[in-house]
């Protein structure tokens, strides 16, 4: 039966296939129609949560390039077919790293017109025997808080929701300096590379795939040690600057504190200090999916005059223990 005139006729040859056995033009549609409409209804939630970007000259090469960077790998996504034209997609990623297999879903989308139909279950159920026969350890992915036929998608995929992850932003001068008075007692501050968090204890490793320090080859670290010389909190984050050299952006992706520390809530803003200072100068300071785990850094953005622009549920699937 025809919904609203198009979608599913009655017997529809509905396959599933793999995104390798698509033209490059044919994975360019999928993208661009299977998230079509999806940013203006997360608007009506969330006022500044990120547009749609245009069609415009070059949308495959981003397309291609986005593939190299998130590690998608086209013989392992899945493909909807309906009546043997490609008409949703789930996008999946697998990189090795320190040992570990781990997978992300790279983004789920079902052209507008045949949404409803279940077609997004059916490849998150495919997707999960491909991340089982992979071997996979860890498989994640990231779903806004109010797409919630999405979150029941995933859920019949075998995902939990285990966090929930915020999108800020403040592209002026801060309202305020995040620490106020004296900076933490005897607190060093060492950058370096976003690899040189990933032995601490504290590191958070059940994050956004493109938070995890692996994705951040741009990226940099800060971590902070105390007078011992004892790791006491990092940062993960980005930065750009202008032509001129002068700050455009800093992206922070994780900001963590020890759990053994009393004066968690002064460390976490003498790093945000740190990170985002000097406070009165205008630049987009930007948060992207961190986790709210911490009320700390939250509380602290807020007060600065961070806006949201979106929450998100992290979403794993783990390998069973033998």
């Amino acid at each position: 039966m025809e919904k609203n005139g198009h979608g599913l006729t009655d017997n529809p040859v509905i396959r599933l296939g793999r995104l390798h056995q698509c033209t490059f033009e044919q994975a360019l549609v999928l993208r661009q129609r299977g998230f079509e409409g999806y940013h203006d209804e997360m608007r009506k939630h969330y006022p500044n949560f990120p547009q749609a970007t245009a069609p415009s000259p070059g949308a495959l090469d981003r397309l291609l390039d986005d593939f190299g960077t998130e590690g998608i790998r086209p013989e392992l996504s899945i493909v909807v077919y309906v009546n043997d034209m490609p008409v949703g997609f789930v996008f999946i990623a697998i990189k090795t790293v320190d040992g570990k297999k781990l997978a992300w879903n790279g983004g789920t989308g079902v052209f507008s017109e045949y949404r409803g139909y279940g077609l997004a279950k059916l490849m998150m159920q495919e997707a999960q025997r491909v991340i089982l026969e992979q071997e996979v350890d860890r498989a994640v992915l990231e779903v806004v808080v109010k797409n919630k036929s999405a979150i029941t998608a995933y859920e019949k995929g075998g995902f939990r929701i285990v966090d929930r992850i915020v999108g800020m932003k403040r592209d002026e001068a801060l309202r305020a300096p995040f620490l106020r008075g004296n900076v933490p007692e005897v607190i060093c501050l060492q950058y370096g590379m976003p690899a040189d968090v990933a032995r601490l204890p504290f590191y958070r490793d059940k994050v956004a795939w493109g938070c995890m320090w692996h994705y951040l080859k741009r990226g940099e670290s800060l971590i902070a040690f105390d007078a011992q010389g004892k790791a006491v909190a990092y940062a993960l984050f980005q930065r750009s600057r202008k032509t001129d050299g002068q700050l455009q952006a800093v992206v922070l992706c994780q900001c963590e504190v020890s759990p053994e520390r009393s004066d968690r809530e002064v460390i976490f803003r003498f790093l945000l200090s740190e990170l985002f200072g000097p406070y009165d100068m205008p630049c987009d300071r930007i948060i992207e999916n961190m986790s709210m785990a911490n009320p700390e850094p939250i509380r602290a953005l807020e007060e600065a005059g961070f806006t949201l622009n979106y929450e998100q549920y992290l979403m794993l699937l783990e390998k069973e223990e033998d």
